[in-house]
């Protein structure tokens, strides 16, 4: 049996049901990738031919983008995505979802699990749903805007506000794409440089 995972979407409006941790970490990057329309997981899936005969394949996702595409994933551990007969029943998928018009990608953990990115990503996934401080909010857009660029140690002066409140407001502020910060740079902290961004 399975362990199932669940991810709560806001840019799906919906809990996705995961099959494995790696899966799961996948939905941090298609939530706050600003290229990603929407994802579905476990989509409806097709039928590849290997070696004569015809099976049935759900991928682990389908990706829409903003510009239209739509791209299904398949999510392995590189060391079983490597194995020679999963790299060749993969070439085969491909084909199969090439012919129907389509796109099939891998992702595995050597992607998904670059740090700093996808803890930052689980921080901003963290404080996604808040929405109650949008007066807040628009002080600390105003005071990001005067400085340009302003690290959260510079913010912290500036505001009065006690540490931990600040992070709040600037990770909520991140995960509704008003404020910006490099997620690959370092871990959000108190050196994380911050930005207004395109309005």
């Amino acid at each position: 049996m399975k362990n199932l995972y669940k991810f709560a979407s806001i840019k799906n409006r919906a809990t996705l049901t995961l099959e494995s941790t790696l899966e799961f970490n996948a939905c941090f990057h298609f939530e706050f990738s600003k290229s990603i329309e929407f994802f579905e997981a476990q989509p409806v899936g097709f039928h590849y031919q290997y070696y004569g005969k015809s099976f049935p394949y759900t991928p682990d996702f389908l990706v829409s983008s903003t510009l239209g595409r739509q791209i299904y994933y398949e999510i392995k551990y590189s060391n079983e995505a490597s194995v020679p007969e999963v790299m060749h029943r993969f070439k085969r998928k491909q084909r199969s979802c090439s012919e129907l018009g389509m796109e099939l990608r891998l992702l595995t953990e050597r992607q998904l699990h670059k740090e700093p990115r996808l803890n930052n990503l689980k921080l901003l996934h963290r404080y996604s749903g808040d929405s109650k401080c949008n007066t807040q909010i628009e002080w600390l857009l105003s005071l990001i805007r005067e400085f340009g660029v302003v690290t959260v140690r510079d913010l912290l002066e500036q505001s009065k506000l006690t540490c931990g409140r600040l992070n709040k407001l600037v990770l909520i502020g991140a995960s509704q794409g008003l404020i910006q910060f490099d997620l690959d740079a370092i871990p959000f902290g108190l050196g994380t440089e911050l930005f207004i961004a395109y309005e």
